[in-house]
């Protein structure tokens, strides 16, 4: 009976990530060709910065996307879809589907240990700023404020708009 007992908690300890897994990881940012800009990434975990790209940081895992956002003065993102890493489950998380549950699903979920992000080299290219870029963000926060304005979106969906077009 001892030896059973041993065996389940060797076998449900083995298979929950929260356990056997790290929360953390490096994830390493590039701007292409331009260098020394500042990124911040994103996720329910926190917020993590690299201070003058290319660099490296360590972030919190997370069952939810990574965002990425780089600034430099002169420059904005040359691809706006490069701001997004999304998540991914660990193998040991599926562990729990045998062994541990829906309470072991629950707390590596939770915790951020069951899920990882696969691309550790994040590519966030920037090109030089150009008058048209310029007035086409300006023409977008005036958009944004007669929408905010007239009531079509609220405060916090104009404040996120306004970060999208800024970043």
């Amino acid at each position: 009976m001892k030896n059973f007992l041993f065996l389940a908690i060797f076998l449900l300890i083995s298979n929950c990530a929260s356990i056997t897994e790290s929360k953390n990881q490096s994830m390493s940012v590039s701007t292409g060709d331009v260098t020394g800009a500042m990124c911040t990434l994103s996720n329910s975990k926190g917020s993590y910065y690299v201070n003058s790209t290319p660099g490296s940081v360590m972030v919190r895992n997370a069952c939810d996307q990574l965002t990425v956002s780089c600034k430099k003065d002169g420059y904005v993102p040359a691809n706006a879809g490069a701001g997004t890493v999304q998540d991914k489950s660990k193998g040991m998380a599926w562990g729990n589907v045998l062994f541990g549950g829906i309470i072991g699903i629950a707390v590596d979920r939770q915790t951020g240990a069951g899920c990882t992000y696969p691309q550790q080299n994040i590519i966030y290219p920037m090109k030089k700023a150009t008058n048209e870029s310029v007035t086409n963000n300006v023409q977008k926060l005036k958009d944004l404020k007669e929408l905010l304005d007239a009531g079509v979106i609220s405060k916090d969906e104009f404040e996120k708009a306004k970060n999208q077009v800024l970043n």
